[in-house]
């Protein structure tokens, strides 16, 4: 109520204002009348920014109380001591036993995955495979450790995963989702010699684009293409022993889709890393090892074990 009155005292000031440089100003300061209706048109152009200005003080105002009180929490909250995250141990078999994952979606409508039972092998290829909504990428979050399975369990090397296994597994992973973020610089460099940088590079027909040093590329300001096969040679250069691909070829030129699945793909297998790709592109699916197709939650063709 207060915050309207005021308001309310604002528009009558102002238009006061202006009946002041009206019918007060114009006799001593000898002002034609088209000079003082262009300044009242010019005030009354104005009203509707300074209205604007004036409602958004309220909003400035809760904000600067609650970054108040932001800080104040934590300066009342103990520092942080940093943990070196647990590495990654080998990877020998991974297996997904009777997983199952449900969540609801913004209508109130439900989702299921599952129970699945998969189990994947070093140095394979696996294509994921069907519809829209059918619960591929669910799928995949839940094998990287992104989503918690609601019940069955993954199991690395024959041990079911705990918490204290849990940042260590997720290591084991590099994976390029569809909404994928791509940083200017690489967080875990492996033996990959400057050769095979520029051989990738020029693969991807990136080489006049982007230059690679010091664990950081040259610059990340690409099309979205571009973007999207930077962020396959950061997987690359990770060179963890698990790769996923949620769609990457889904929207790149059949130059490149070739190149994933006819070069990439098969360069991956042979330095022995299992690769999980969720794809639609039908015309390479004689290139996995094993397809899994998923219809509504559930496996529905393919052999999962």
């Amino acid at each position: 109520m207060l915050y309207g009155l005021a308001t309310s005292w604002g528009s009558i000031l102002f238009f006061a204002f202006i009946g002041l440089v009206l019918f007060g100003l114009r006799d001593p300061l000898t002002l034609d009348p088209a000079t003082i209706t262009g300044y009242v048109m010019i005030f009354l152009y104005m009203i509707v920014p300074v209205e604007g200005v004036l409602s958004s003080l309220p909003t400035l105002a809760s904000a600067r109380v609650a970054l108040q009180r932001v800080q104040q929490l934590r300066e009342d909250l103990p520092p942080e001591q940093p943990q070196r995250p647990l590495p990654a141990e080998p990877f020998r078999s991974l297996a997904l036993e009777a997983i199952r994952y449900q969540y609801r979606g913004e209508d109130g409508e439900s989702f299921t995955l599952g129970p699945l039972d998969i189990r994947f092998s070093p140095g394979e290829l696996v294509f994921i495979v069907g519809g829209n909504g059918s619960g591929k990428t669910t799928l995949a979050n839940l094998l990287v450790g992104l989503y918690p399975p609601d019940s069955g369990a993954i199991v690395l090397n024959g041990r079911a995963l705990a918490g204290d296994r849990q940042e260590g597994y997720r290591q084991l992973f590099s994976a390029v989702f569809n909404d994928f973020f791509l940083f200017d610089d690489v967080a875990f460099v492996h033996e990959r010699t400057a050769e095979q940088v520029n051989h990738l590079l020029r693969l991807l027909k990136l080489q006049h684009k982007v230059r690679f040093a010091g664990g950081r590329f040259s610059t990340t300001a690409l099309s979205q293409g571009q973007r999207k096969r930077l962020a396959l040679l950061q997987a690359w250069l990770e060179e963890r022993p698990l790769y996923l691909f949620d769609e990457w070829a889904a929207d790149q030129d059949p130059e490149f889709k070739a190149v994933f699945y006819l070069e990439l793909l098969p360069m991956l297998k042979a330095e022995g890393k299992t690769i999980v790709a969720i794809t639609h592109d039908d015309r390479y699916f004689h290139l996995a090892d094993r397809i899994i197709k998923l219809e509504s939650g559930r496996i529905v063709q393919g052999s999962p074990l």
